[in-house]
C-alpha cells in the first residue's frame, strides 16, 4: 500500500511538473511571475509533523486517555493556481502519516469482552496502545501572498482545509496493545478507524526565489486541525479521538 502511495504521488508530480513548463511564469510580480488569464506554479514538500490526539473516552474506553505527541511526516507535490496577482488556489496530493497513542488502564481487561475471550499465551497485558494511520490528503486553501517584506521572498498566509482518504491503519506491537487486542474480538473485527478526516488547515511562510528566478524554496509552519472524530463507529462509539497536526514545510516550486 505504501508502495502505490508513493508510486501515485511520483507519477502526479510528473504530470503536473509538465503543466508548470506549459504554463510557467516569467517576469512580472515581484521578478518571479507573469501577468496571463493561467497561472499555475508545481512544488513537492517534505515536512516532519508533530500528531496530538484529543480523546474523550467512555463506558469500556473509560480508562483510556491521550498519550503525548507522535512525530511522524507528511510528503507530496503542490499545486498554486494564481487567479490574481497575489491569491492562489493552493490544492495538491500528500502521504501523511499521522500518530494515534493511548494511555491505557489495567482496568480496561476487566470487560467482558476479555472475559470471554481472554488473552492467548502469544499475548500481554499492555498499558499503551499506539497505531500509524496512512493517509492520501488533498488540500483545498487559499494563498495569499506579500512581496513588501524581504526582497524576492514573498511571505504567505494560507487557510483553509483538507480531505483525508485513510490508507492504511497500523497497529503498533500487536502483542502488547490493549485496543488491537480488543479489535481481535470485536464481531467483524471492523476497523479501530474510520476512512476518512476532515480538518482545518492554517498555515504561514516564505518563498525564497533561487537567484531571483521562477524556482523557489519553501519555507513554512501549518496547523491543522481536526474536525471529525476518527474512530470507526461500529464498536468504538464510546471512544471518540480527534488529531491535530504541526508541521514543517520544507519545498521547492519550479
Amino acid at each position: 500500500m505504501k508502495k502505490n502511495a508513493f508510486l501515485v504521488l511520483f507519477i502526479l508530480l510528473m504530470i503536473t511538473r509538465g503543466y508548470a513548463q506549459n504554463y510557467g511564469y516569467g517576469s512580472g510580480y515581484g521578478g518571479g511571475y507573469r501577468n496571463g488569464l493561467y497561472k499555475l506554479k508545481i512544488g513537492f514538500k517534505f515536512s516532519p509533523t508533530i500528531t496530538l490526539n484529543e480523546v474523550d473516552a467512555s463506558k469500556e474506553f473509560r480508562s483510556f486517555d491521550a498519550s503525548g505527541i507522535n512525530l511522524k511526516m507528511s510528503l507530496g507535490p503542490v499545486i498554486d493556481c494564481y487567479f490574481a496577482e497575489k491569491y492562489a488556489f493552493s490544492t495538491g496530493l500528500w502521504y501523511s502519516v499521522k500518530g494515534v497513542s493511548y494511555a491505557v488502564g489495567s482496568n480496561f481487561y476487566d470487560n467482558d469482552l476479555f472475559g470471554t475471550y481472554p488473552l492467548t499465551a502469544d499475548e500481554h497485558i499492555g498499558n499503551k496502545a499506539a497505531y500509524n494511520l496512512q493517509y492520501l490528503q488533498v488540500p483545498v486553501t487559499l494563498k495569499i501572498f506579500s512581496d513588501g517584506v524581504f526582497s524576492d521572498t514573498p511571505v504567505y498566509l494560507q487557510f483553509g482545509g483538507t480531505f483525508d482518504l485513510k490508507i492504511a491503519e497500523k497497529p503498533i506491537d500487536r502483542t502488547s496493545n490493549p485496543l488491537y487486542q480488543y479489535s481481535q474480538r470485536v464481531a467483524n473485527q471492523p476497523d479501530v478507524f474510520s476512512l476518512g478526516d476532515i480538518n482545518l488547515l492554517l498555515g504561514f511562510g516564505i518563498e525564497k526565489r533561487i537567484n531571483g528566478g521562477d524556482d523557489s524554496f519553501i519555507f513554512g509552519i501549518q496547523y491543522q486541525r481536526g474536525l471529525t472524530e476518527i474512530n470507526h463507529t461500529k464498536g468504538y462509539s464510546n471512544l471518540i479521538t480527534k488529531n491535530g497536526l504541526i508541521s514543517l514545510d520544507l519545498g521547492l516550486k519550479f
